[in-house]
């Protein structure tokens, strides 16, 4: 088939699966978000109380009743904190509070320590795992320049932190959903937020995008890719902060992790890469990035073919989001 039909019968395939879900969900459900504020998002939010922990566990129950989501997600965590411990940012600690939002959940020393904690869950099924922003933030802090950030996160052991974290995981809940991180929001003054120019963050991305892919096709594991989901020409898509999801895509995020947890077959089938929107955000296509599922094969050993559809991605997403005054 011509590539343009490939893609076609790839969507209608997808859309089929999602309505065989609907069908297919009598399973009791426990996710587990960890990782960082791209799932601990609530501090961020207009309305904080929607954040994706609370979205997740709202469509899993509408499922199955006795399905649920918790977070042991932690805004500001690096891998370092996912597989050690963190103390929560004490705006954050008092935003909860002061929302009436589930507390952090501490020890007597006032650290979230996740895998521990994630092992004395009493039935877990799923983790859905966004890592690496900060690791690249703490990077930017020294350099702007590409070559200089690229090259103190390999120097910092990323990479090898990254899978030791994924053979930590895997030995306590083996049905783990990867998540790529983002594109900030393109913005006019970008050092303002502390960010290198849009061209220097997307190169980062492809840079790093085997990192994510090479663990997913190791573990057998689905990946959601932000990168080519978030519109970074939409303000909608972001929350308070150029850097930080918004309700709007945050439901993103709890509709993709649902659509894999009832569709793919952890353990059996090869790797997959997840792209788009489950549902119409506006209900009018005007803003539609139709789900596609890709196999994480050889192919994608060519960084140009990440860069490429990247590009694009970003290039129908200023179109799509009309006049903009950005300079990146």
């Amino acid at each position: 088939l011509p590539l343009d039909y490939q893609s076609m019968a790839e969507e209608n395939k997808i859309t089929k699966k999602v309505e065989e879900n609907k069908l297919n969900s009598k399973t009791d459900i426990h996710a587990v978000l960890m990782g960082d504020s791209v799932l601990d998002t609530f501090y961020w939010l207009s309305d904080k109380r929607r954040d994706v922990r609370f979205e997740l566990d709202r469509l899993l129950k509408e499922d199955n009743k006795n399905s649920k989501c918790t977070n042991l997600a932690v805004d500001e965590s690096t891998i370092y904190n996912v597989m050690y411990s963190i103390i929560p940012n004490r705006g954050y600690v008092r935003s909860r509070a002061w929302n009436n939002l589930e507390a952090y959940p501490v020890d007597r020393d006032g650290f979230v320590k996740p895998l521990p904690l994630l092992r004395n869950l009493k039935d877990p099924t799923h983790v859905i795992l966004s890592i690496g922003g900060n690791d690249a933030r703490a990077a930017f802090a020294s350099s702007f320049d590409l070559e200089g950030i690229y090259k103190r996160m390999v120097d910092k052991g990323i990479i090898f932190a990254f899978e030791t974290l994924i053979t930590q995981l895997t030995k306590i809940v083996p049905n783990i959903i990867l998540v790529i991180v983002y594109h900030p929001l393109i913005t006019s003054c970008p050092i303002i937020h502390m960010l290198p120019k849009a061209s220097v963050i997307s190169e980062l991305i492809v840079r790093f995008i085997p990192m994510f892919l090479d663990v997913a096709k190791k573990f057998k594991l689905p990946v959601i890719d932000l990168a080519r989901t978030f519109n970074p020409h939409d303000s909608r898509d972001y929350g308070t902060t150029p850097i930080e999801p918004s309700n709007r895509s945050g439901l993103y995020i709890a509709e993709m992790a649902r659509h894999i947890i009832h569709t793919f077959d952890f353990g059996k089938e090869d790797a997959k890469i997840y792209t788009g929107l489950v549902s119409d955000p506006d209900g009018n296509k005007s803003n539609w990035r139709p789900l596609r599922a890709e196999v994480i094969d050889e192919s994608f050993k060519d960084l140009e073919k990440y860069r490429t559809s990247l590009q694009k991605h970003m290039e129908e997403g200023r179109l799509r989001a009309g006049n903009t005054c950005v300079i990146s």
